[in-house]
């Protein structure tokens, strides 16, 4: 296999996977109905799979509304963005815009078919790499979260956790599925470039009203919180070299693996709606570490889950649904800047 293939295998988030007849073997063909189907005559989803989805979906939903309500009923319905930071930022500011974009989502297109995952071949292989992209999305976090427990300082932390991205969230991913494919005798997965660069139009216009009025409520919107002021960051080196790292590091690197390669390889096995969820789940925790409520970690841990979920897995569940909606990578980004990178171009 050769090395641009090997990239191919991780990026795609399970292209072999995905609709519209990508995949196949030439003795069972795709049969490409929203990933209703795979193989002539077999479903994707066995009843088994279905079951899952169900009580994975129901389970993820009730964390969201215990999140939410706890917060509430707490007198928590602001919280801050980290352990070392004075900034408030409403419960009301996170949900608004996530509602509003959901549902614009849902109407533009009112119709969007033949995008859904679905498993073409081997679903034993599907369920090996899912394994090992949720046990980087589990462990990561929690060590690091055991690592500010136990005292570390959390600038190293901070600095692991944001360094260390491209190399759990791309390098180990892409050496771990080339071995699988390889073990398999896989020599051609599917290349990327429909995911990349999307040649349906529809695909990149159909967004935008979505964008739009959840980067509005995120930024300006009645809501939202304060913006960033120069004050903030006096050194406009430190502020281009801040903002360049966090394009790659949470922009890139974090929609590639929870959205691209997590999101798609659950929603190939449990259905759309439960791979969203649980992908947004997954995203919360990777936050755990560094969005304390506390300076006593396990003291506020309980205020740090339902912070997280409320806030930064409700994000999660909005740029899950554009994915599943519209499959362009340039879409999740857009909608990460908006909430990581503009604050900073309109101070």
């Amino acid at each position: 296999m050769s090395r641009s293939e090997g990239w191919d295998a991780a990026s795609t988030a399970g292209e072999r996977y995905v609709a519209q007849g990508l995949g196949g073997s030439d003795d069972a063909p795709t049969v490409a109905i929203a990933g209703q189907t795979t193989a002539a005559g077999s479903s994707p989803r066995r009843h088994g799979g279905k079951t899952m989805g169900s009580l994975i979906l129901t389970g993820g939903v009730a964390v969201f509304f215990v999140a939410v309500v706890g917060l509430l009923l707490t007198g928590h319905d602001s919280i801050m963005p980290s352990t070392d930071s004075d900034e408030q930022l409403s419960l009301a500011g996170a949900l608004l815009p996530v509602a509003a974009g959901l549902l614009l989502v849902r109407l533009v297109p009112p119709r969007a078919t033949g995008l859904a995952p679905e498993v073409v071949g081997d679903r034993a292989g599907l369920i090996r790499e899912t394994a090992v992209v949720a046990s980087v999305a589990v462990l990561m976090p929690l060590i690091l979260f055991v690592l500010v427990a136990a005292g570390t300082s959390r600038d190293i932390v901070q600095g692991v956790w944001a360094l260390g991205k491209p190399v759990f969230f791309l390098l180990l991913p892409w050496f771990a599925f080339r071995a699988f494919r390889a073990a398999r005798d896989i020599s051609k997965p599917h290349r990327v470039q429909h995911w990349w660069w999307p040649r349906q139009w529809w695909r990149w216009l159909a967004p935008i009203p979505a964008l739009l009025i959840f980067g509005y409520l995120s930024l300006v919107g009645p809501f939202s919180g304060a913006l960033p002021n120069s004050a903030d960051y006096p050194d406009p080196v430190v502020l281009v070299i801040g903002a360049t790292v966090t394009v790659f590091t949470a922009n890139i690197c974090e929609e590639v693996f929870y959205r691209v390669m997590l999101q798609t390889r659950l929603e190939a096995l449990f259905g759309r709606w439960p791979g969203i969820v649980l992908g947004a789940l997954l995203f919360a925790l990777l936050h755990l570490p560094t969005h304390g409520q506390s300076s006593a970690a396990l003291t506020g841990l309980p205020l740090t889950l339902g912070a997280i979920v409320a806030f930064q897995g409700t994000y999660a569940v909005f740029a899950g649904y554009l994915w599943a909606r519209y499959r362009n990578v340039w879409v999740l980004v857009a909608a990460h800047s908006i909430v990581n990178t503009f604050p900073l171009l309109l101070m």
